[in-house]
């Protein structure tokens, strides 16, 4: 077949879900008495089996803890696990030897569910700045390959970058992959990459905005929470929070209608060719 007959295959994008309970999300206790997230979790899973995707797991030690079978049935159904710290805490809102301590029991119980390696980490509230470097000083000296924390705009919407949008190296050798972001009139917004995004936005839209990041970065990645698809779940309180609760009850629906038509992968099978091959310290 000559080269002008080739059709291109298409991208493939990485799913990633940040496993943590309605709870963590706003600062409720973390005593509060409706545990959701096992359901909501399985939900999940089920859909991704139906339709043959793999993603990346980033569990909260909390969570991992508190359940730790789930971690095992994610893995085994060939999933990859990532850390998303222990407690859902700010990356700012702690010491450097706190973030040290968090990021080390969270990948210490993981590979302890698991059976296997953890090469990825996502910090709660994606509250890792560009310009902060020694949480990425820590990672690193954690043996991880990877970082999904750092977003490309301070906030959303944000009127520039601040880092790239496609995958890139830190200083240190630690990989970044941020999550998909696009721009919209002349304000750079994350809806394309996020749970909020499939259960406000038009499919439509979607779809649209999807093509253009193909073209203009590549391969996204992107990510939901189990609470995303949880109609029925409680709300931490707190302004604006009633956000959160907005177009749950469709958001599986349009999740499966994006994995049926666009293909998607875990995160180091996605990138894997950029993270293997990476020496990293070895884990104390």
């Amino acid at each position: 077949m000559s080269v002008q007959n080739q059709v291109r295959a298409p991208l493939r994008h990485a799913l990633s879900v940040d496993v943590e309970d309605w709870y963590h999300d706003g600062g409720a206790p973390a005593d509060a008495p409706e545990i959701r997230v096992l359901d909501n979790t399985l939900r999940l899973l089920d859909v991704l089996e139906r339709y043959a995707v793999r993603a990346t797991f980033f569990f909260l030690g909390e969570v991992a803890g508190r359940f730790p079978t789930l971690v095992r049935r994610v893995a085994d159904a060939g999933h990859e696990i990532g850390s998303h710290g222990y407690r859902h805490r700010a990356v700012p809102d702690v010491t450097r030897n706190e973030f040290r301590r968090d990021v080390a029991d969270s990948l210490r119980l993981l590979e302890d569910c698991s059976g296997r390696a953890v090469r990825g980490y996502r910090a709660p509230y994606f509250s890792i700045k560009a310009d902060v470097r020694w949480p990425i000083e820590i990672l690193a000296d954690a043996g991880l390959a990877y970082d999904s924390s750092v977003l490309p705009i301070d906030r959303p919407p944000g009127l520039e970058l601040v880092c790239p949008r496609a995958p890139y190296r830190h200083w240190n050798g630690l990989w970044e992959l941020p999550v998909a972001v696009l721009q919209f009139a002349h304000f750079w917004h994350l809806p394309l990459a996020s749970g909020g995004g499939l259960r406000v936005l038009p499919l439509r839209l979607l779809r649209r905005w999807l093509r253009r990041f193909e073209r203009d970065v590549g391969a996204g990645v992107f990510y939901v929470h189990p609470w995303d698809f949880d109609a029925d779940a409680p709300t931490a309180p707190g302004p604006h929070r009633w956000l959160l609760r907005t177009g749950r009850r469709r958001a599986l629906e349009r999740l499966e209608c994006l994995l049926g038509e666009a293909r998607f992968g875990a995160i180091a099978d996605v990138f894997g060719e950029r993270l293997d091959g990476e020496v990293h310290a070895a884990r104390a």
